[in-house]
């Protein structure tokens, strides 16, 4: 992912639910208006911290969605 779609994610998220959604190719997911983790469309999932992505696993390209979802309901 860029540095400007990443930006772009960011103004996003500000205007968001509590959720996952795509983007070119990308799922990414919001919570409390900030952009929080994404996957590319290899299946890796990443979480933000600051200016870093911490890799939170690997799935099967078809259970990006299923993964981040569930990460989503174990955070905080």
């Amino acid at each position: 992912m860029t540095i400007d779609e990443t930006n772009l994610l960011h103004d996003k998220a500000q205007k968001r639910a509590d959720g996952v959604y795509s983007f070119r190719g990308h799922y990414w997911v919001v919570k409390d208006n900030k952009f929080i983790a994404f996957s590319n469309y290899c299946g890796e999932c990443f979480q933000r911290m600051g200016s870093f992505n911490i890799q939170i696993g690997k799935v099967e390209r078809y259970d990006i969605k299923k993964k981040l979802i569930e990460w989503l309901r174990n955070q905080y």
